[in-house]
């Protein structure tokens, strides 16, 4: 068994994680995502959003530790559109000018100084949605703060717009210079991809190869079949 474990589309391998793991719920929203891996495992789950509805439910929330940052390549003042919210899904983005939409001022943070604030040299999972700010997190991580993660759920947001394709694929080039083996878990685009630190978690050819086939294009399947059962009914 591959034992990868998807929650709200975001896949990470799950025997990784245990009562003494520290995870990153970054773009957490409501913190589903985080809330059901720390019921899962026991894990420390710290989650982050830039969304000051997100935090207001994130703070309310057991289990979890709450932060109202925006994930990115700077550390320091920064300034977000807010986006709609509907129950668990909010979003913000960094303010584009001339835009019409109401803005807030957010604290922004780089993965260095989040890791710091938590206290931790290691990171057992990170998940990251962030609403293309993905890119600009990545391009401001160090070599070794990014080979400080035993795993990376990201999803990126070429599925949206393809011209950022290229983008996409200068990250998945970097990780794998760094001893990350990719799993690309959607059919189009990047909407769900696992980066497993070949060093930390020591995974067998195997394993890689049945992940990377059997569980993806099996889920596929059971997608389809699902809306199309939806559909019928």
């Amino acid at each position: 068994m591959t034992a990868l474990a998807e929650i709200q589309g975001h896949t990470f391998y799950l025997p990784a994680l245990g009562p003494g793991s520290v995870v990153f719920d970054l773009g957490a929203a409501g913190g589903g995502f985080g809330r059901a891996v720390h019921e899962m495992t026991g894990c420390r789950s710290l989650c982050a959003d830039a969304s000051p509805h997100a935090y207001e439910v994130l703070a309310a929330a057991p289990g979890i530790e709450a932060h109202h940052v925006a994930l990115g390549g700077v550390d320091g003042p920064t300034e977000m559109q807010i986006g709609g919210y509907e129950g668990e899904k909010f979003w913000v983005r960094g303010a584009e000018d001339g835009a019409a939409a109401e803005t807030i001022e957010v604290e922004g943070v780089t993965l260095a100084t989040f890791m710091t604030r938590a206290g931790v040299d290691f990171v057992d999972l990170v998940k990251l949605d962030i609403e293309g700010a993905e890119f600009a997190f990545f391009d401001a991580a160090a070599d070794e703060t990014l080979k400080r993660v035993g795993q990376w759920s990201v999803e990126f947001h070429d599925f949206l717009d393809p011209a950022l394709a290229p983008k996409v694929a200068a990250v998945i080039r970097r990780l794998e210079g760094l001893g990350f083996e990719t799993v690309v878990m959607t059919r189009r685009g990047h909407g769900d991809v696992l980066f497993l630190n070949r060093a930390h978690l020591g995974l067998d050819p195997l394993r890689l190869f049945l992940m990377r086939t059997a569980v993806k294009y099996g889920r596929g399947m059971w997608r389809m079949l699902a809306r199309k059962l939806g559909r019928a009914a």
